[in-house]
């Protein structure tokens, strides 16, 4: 009787083992999946303050393309303009 309880007793205590080794792999893996989430919920913190700095940009670039734009047709006019002075001014002199 007595060697049965001693191998109940060893069992047990296996057991015991066993259960706090996968208790423990359990909390890692919570802790991991903790880590996890957190850098995911920064990532979704970042994602529209990025996206407002984009569009601001974007915005910025736009306006200069319409400076550049308005700048271009400016010179155009004014080119267009100097060419028909300069004919008036050959045309007076001829």
């Amino acid at each position: 009787p007595r060697q049965g309880t001693w191998r109940q007793l060893g069992e047990a205590r296996a057991q015991l083992q066993q259960a706090e080794e996968a208790l423990a792999a359990k909390q890692e893996l919570i802790d991991k999946l903790k880590a996890e989430a957190e850098q995911h919920r920064a990532t979704l913190e970042t994602i529209p303050v990025l996206q407002a700095q984009a569009d601001i940009y974007k915005a910025d670039f736009e306006a200069e393309r319409a400076a550049r734009e308005e700048l271009h047709a400016q010179r155009e006019a004014l080119q267009e303009a100097l060419a028909q002075l300069q004919l008036r001014v050959d045309a007076e002199g001829a």
